[in-house]
């Protein structure tokens, strides 16, 4: 999946991390444009997300979904990736740093630790 993974990241789509809120799931959105993929974990720039932050301190598991109509798929044009990781949300690595060059914006990096993947579409 790995290849897969880093190959649908290279067009744009919406990558939607879900974690477990108090109620109900807590979802935040970014794109597939913002992030980045080095050894089995997937770097995402943290804006605001507060309330995603919040969410993570009780339960660091979480769900990313990820997709692109530009590439073929399952069953015709469109990749989708159901992924399972454990997220942290980071402001002193060399990672942050580097992305904060391309993300002026970005108050911390949130880094996924890929548990287990698969192909949707």
């Amino acid at each position: 999946m790995e290849e897969k993974i880093k190959e649908v990241l290279k067009y744009e789509g919406v990558f939607s991390i879900v974690a477990a809120g108090e109620n109900f799931p807590h979802i935040a959105n970014s794109w597939n444009s913002f992030t980045y993929y080095k050894d089995n974990q997937i770097f995402v720039p943290v804006g605001i997300m507060n309330k995603m932050q919040e969410c993570l301190k009780k339960d660091n598991r979480v769900i990313v979904v990820i997709g692109t109509r530009d590439i073929e798929g399952l069953y015709g044009m469109g990749m989708g990736i159901k992924i399972f990781a454990n997220a942290f949300i980071e402001d002193d690595t060399k990672e942050f740093e580097e992305l904060k060059k391309r993300f002026e914006w970005a108050r911390a990096i949130m880094r996924l630790e890929i548990t287990d993947s698969y192909q949707t579409a």
